[in-house]
């Protein structure tokens, strides 16, 4: 079986899906032929990892597989390995290229002698070599290696960029994903595109045909459009019909407090759902109801007291 995240990694520059600034910058280091020791850092599942890969094939073209090498930094992290593995490949001589790339990803997971006796490589072999680290945190990298690299930052994906890859798979592999569906999958990803590839392989094993409820229960989550929806309800005036949603939520197992959280979340990410005024009101009676619940109040009375204070909220 053929993995998605191997099957649709970007191959070019152009088919890396919202980071055109950086991406820019490494296509002119390309061109110049003057490519920096750099580190790539971003969230995860946005493309740091694919466009090294992207450089060195274009750079090395048919040899780049010889010239480049790629450690999981989070594997590969004692000082042995450094001694080892990667000072034996950065000193070898390139094939018919004037320097060798090694990618260390999710370096900020190497050791601070590791990242020490990496400093004084990246002095001794820039003639043969260049170091390139993938990181979530740059502040993880000592001050040693960040001063000697060109810092490239690979922005967190919008929910369009998200949406634009969903709809590319879905048309290449015949899913049929509605938007309901389409809106989980950004939540669960939360603009991880690896992650993401994953959840869709996985439910097209299922079925070709994905719903958000589908979505929810691959990755153990609750319904998030749902809470969505009984908020959007009880805001309308409308109790009884709130209360029958999150009910049905609560009946199949979704627990008190989670749901608090989830609720919270929906009220201040959602623009236009409740005006700025409102919102600090009910971000206080969440605070409140979650308060009494640890101090052993009746929970469900007490969820279903917060929603009668939204219905008390209809413009």
């Amino acid at each position: 079986m053929v993995l998605w995240i191997e099957k649709y990694r970007p191959s070019k520059f152009d088919e890396i899906i919202g980071q055109q600034e950086s991406i820019d910058k490494l296509k002119a280091m390309v061109e110049k032929g003057d490519i920096q020791h750099m580190i790539l850092s971003g969230p995860p599942g946005v493309g740091k990892t694919t466009s090294a890969i992207v450089l060195a094939k274009a750079v090395f073209k048919n040899e780049w597989n010889q010239n480049f090498i790629e450690l999981n930094a989070s594997d590969d992290r004692k000082l042995s390995v450094i001694q080892g593995k990667v000072k034996e490949f950065a000193r070898t001589k390139p094939i018919d290229a004037p320097f060798k790339l090694i990618l260390f990803d999710e370096a900020d997971s190497l050791t601070q002698e590791a990242q020490q006796a990496l400093r004084r490589m990246m002095e001794e072999y820039s003639g043969t070599c260049r170091f390139l680290f993938s990181v979530n945190y740059q502040n993880n990298i000592i001050e040693p290696i960040q001063s000697r690299c060109a810092i490239i930052r690979f922005k967190p994906l919008t929910s369009e960029d998200v949406k634009k890859f969903v709809k590319m798979i879905a048309d290449k592999e015949d899913l049929k994903i509605d938007d309901k569906a389409i809106e989980a999958l950004i939540y669960v990803s939360k603009g991880d595109l690896r992650a993401l590839t994953n959840v869709l392989q996985s439910l097209s094993n299922v079925s070709k045909e994905i719903d958000s409820e589908m979505v929810y229960k691959n990755n153990g989550l609750i319904d998030i459009m749902k809470i969505k929806q009984g908020v959007e309800v009880a805001l309308t005036g409308n109790y009884d019909s709130a209360k029958a949603i999150f009910t049905e939520l609560l009946d199949s197992g979704v627990n008190i407090k989670e749901l608090i959280i989830k609720t919270f979340e929906i009220v201040t990410s959602s623009d236009g759902l409740i005006d700025k005024k409102s919102k600090s009101y009910v971000i206080e009676r969440l605070a409140e109801t979650e308060y009494r619940i640890i101090e052993g109040a009746t929970p469900f009375i007490q969820f279903q007291a917060f929603l009668a204070f939204l219905s008390t909220l209809k413009s």
